[in-house]
This record gives C-alpha cells, structure tokens and sequence, in this order.
C-alpha cells in the first residue's frame, strides 16, 4: 500500500491502517500497537516485554493522533501493558484538537514586493492585486500579546517539572555552573567529588535506558553506589595490603607477563569483587531479585559508585604532578577527561556484567557459585587486559569489546533466564 493511500485510510480512522503507521514508528522499540475502534471512540493498546512510560507514549500518540486530525472520533483511549501481566498498566484519555471550523473567510495571497502583480486565471481573466499599506513598526509590534511572545505562565507553573526532560536538562545545563560557582570556595578534592558527581549522573541515565530496568528503585540505586563509595573501597584497600593480593598489586611493576597476572588476579579480582558486593549482600542474599536485567542495572550503578571515588583521587593526582611539572597541561586534561567520561562508563559496564550473572545466579541458586565465579571471572580478565594494554591501541578496543559483549548480554537476557530457569527445574 503506498504511503499517501496509508496515510488517507488513517485520516478517516481506519484502524488497520493507524495501527500501520504507529506500529512502524514503536516496533523498533520493542512496542507492539492495536488498534480497535468502537463507533466514534479509539482505543489503542500498547504492549512490550518491559514497563512502558506512560507519560513519554501518551505525549507521543498525542502527536500523532492529533497530526492525522480525524475528524470522525470523539475520544481516543491509551493503554499501556507488559507482555507478561493480564490487564493494562495505565490507561490514559488523549485530548483531541477541535476540528477545523468549514467555512473560512477569504483572504487574498500575500502581495509580492512589487506594486501589484498580474494573475492569470484558467478563464483567461486578468486580476491585479495591489499591495496594501504596511503597519509602522511600532503598531507590528505592538499586535504581539507579551504571553505569546513570553510564555512565562508555562514557566512558572509546577506541572512543567513534572516532566523528566525537563528536570534532566536543568540538571545537565545548571549543575557544572553551580560547582563553578562553588569551586571558588571549595577544596580540589570537593570539586572533583561534585565533577565527578555529574559525569556519573550522565552515565546512569544513559545506562538506565539502555538496560531498562524492570524493577527499578531509588533505594537499591543509592544504597549499592553509597556502599561501593563508602565500604568496599576501603576494604579494597585494606586487602590489598595483605598477601596474596599484595603479592600480585606488587607484580604490576614487572614484565609484561607479570604485569598482566598482577592487574587481573589481583586488581581485577579485587575491584570486581569490590563492585559486586553490595548487590550480592543487599539484593541476591535477600532474594531480591528476580531478572538479570535489574541486577546488571544495580551493578553497574555500583561500578559508578567506584568511578567517582576513584575519579576524584586520580583527579588530585593529576594536579599534584601538573603542579611540580611531572605532566603537561595537555595531558592533565585529557587523563581527567578519561577519568571522568570514558572510564566510569568501564568500571559501570564490568560491574553491570557481574551484575548480569549475580541476577541469573538468583533465578539458578543450583548452581550459584559456579554462575558467580563466570561473571567475576569474564569482568576481572578484561579489566586486567584494559589495565596491561591501557597505554596502547589495544585500550580503547578493550573498552570498545566490553561495552558491545554487555549489550549482547542485555539482548539474550530472555533467552538466558529461560534457559536457567529450565535448569533449575531439571535440577529439581
């Protein structure tokens, strides 16, 4: 069917043919369209594998529904429904923009720049237009009504921030003008704490909509970065003092060999060990969890929680030995740059991939430990790989791999849950 026949059939409020079009737009996010109609009411039906956004898909269709302006319904009905559950989540009543009135008064086209233009009719008759006498400056201007022109009741109302966006740009546009503005009284290590701070609220929003939680929470989002922050780091490096992880910190000094045992056995084992606690103390031994996809979330808000911390301390080193000439300025902005953006996306990724294994440990407990030592294993060798090769070509593609491994991760999480918990019932 071509696309303006498509498009006709949607404007006399075909069915089939909205749900065509919306179904074009959603599938690609994994959002399937029904469409139903009942005399002069519309119903659309939204389905997916995960919790839909009632505000984003309700804005979204409004856009829609209103573009195709129908002129035959009367009301139009959203609901919003996971695969998994029985009955819609939310349900939602679009507004529908007041129709077109039929009748319009004439209004002569807009005049050309010269004093008057010839037409030619397809009766042969030739009009001639005039051009009318323009308003002054002041009266053009002053035909504008100051709320159009300045929406500040739009501004001022509380029901604008109710939008994420619109809090979400506030944040990422205002907050590094306030640390600057703090920066003046604040210690180095405050500021990188703050710029450290921000950086890793971009990457778990990012994160946050690459994974998709399905059982999202403030709480456990705060409590696994804060216990990283606050408890594992310190206990990292207090074992770190202690053979034999001593032993093998010792060794990232040697050869290449050496250096590569050292940063995984020991850097890598102890860091990702280091990330993971919290969701396997505060999520998995509670039996908290129930997909791998809401574990790998927790973990790599986790693995965030270590980037800032680790951030703002090779942050002060960096100005340290900017400060006695051991660096250039130019290498002292790219090191934080790395520090900030690049690096905390990596610590985020290794942890969200334990993560991942943590969650399909919960669905398995048969066979725990193993799950667990795969995850923990996988994460600690591409962190000792990133730590050996950093300083080559062979970094970034590390970093690269281990982000596109944690998305095939995410794109397989049905299939390996599924897959665990057959396993778990022929171990039964």
């Amino acid at each position: 069917m071509l696309q303006s026949d498509l498009l006709n059939l949607a404007r006399q409020g075909d069915p089939e043919a909205i749900a065509l079009l919306l179904n074009r737009k959603l599938q690609p996010r994994r959002v399937t369209v029904r469409v139903v109609r009942e005399d002069r009411c519309l119903k659309i039906l939204l389905t997916s594998d995960r919790p839909l956004e009632k505000q984003a898909f309700v804005r979204f269709l409004q856009q829609q529904i209103s573009g195709l302006e129908i002129r035959s319904l009367d009301c139009v009905k959203v609901y919003g429904q996971q695969q998994t559950e029985t009955r819609p989540a939310w349900v939602q009543e679009l507004s529908l923009p007041a129709p077109p009135p039929s009748f319009l008064p004439y209004r002569p086209p807009y005049p050309s720049r010269q004093p008057s233009k010839a037409i030619v009719k397809s009766s042969g008759a030739i009009v001639k237009y005039s051009q009318p006498n323009p308003q002054n400056f002041w009266q053009s201007l002053c035909s504008f009504r100051f709320s159009t022109i300045l929406p500040y009741q739009d501004v001022f109302s509380t029901e604008l921030y109710r939008s994420t966006t619109v809090r979400l740009l506030l944040f990422l546009g205002v907050f590094p003008l306030l640390v600057n503005l703090f920066a003046e009284q604040a210690t180095l290590a405050q500021t990188a704490w703050l710029l450290g701070i921000y950086y890793a609220s971009i990457w778990g929003v990012v994160l946050y909509h690459l994974i998709r939680p399905p059982e999202f929470s403030w709480g456990n989002t705060l409590k696994c970065m804060l216990f990283t922050t606050f408890i594992g780091i310190p206990t990292l490096l207090l074992l770190q003092r202690f053979p034999p992880f001593s032993n093998l910190y010792q060794a990232v000094g040697g050869g290449l060999l050496a250096r590569m045992v050292g940063f995984t056995l020991g850097v890598g084992v102890l860091e990702e060990i280091c990330k993971a606690l919290p969701v396997y103390l505060l999520l998995l031994r509670p039996r908290k969890l129930t997909d791998p996809q809401t574990s790998a979330f927790y973990g790599a808000m986790s693995g965030l929680g270590f980037a800032i911390a680790e951030g703002a301390a090779y942050s002060l080193r960096y100005a340290f030995g900017l400060s006695r000439g051991e660096i250039g300025l130019g290498s002292y902005v790219a090191a934080n740059t790395m520090r900030f953006v690049s690096l905390p996306l990596f610590h985020a990724i290794l942890a969200g991939i334990v993560g991942y294994f943590i969650g399909l440990a919960a669905i398995n407990p048969s066979r725990q430990g193993a799950i667990l030592f795969i995850g923990v294993t996988i994460a600690a060798i591409l962190h000792g790989l990133y730590n050996t090769f950093s300083a080559s070509v062979l970094g970034p593609f590390i970093i690269g791999f281990s982000i596109v491994l944690f998305v095939s991760y995410l794109r397989r999480s049905q299939q390996m849950q599924e897959a665990m918990e057959q396993a778990e019932w022929r171990g039964k």
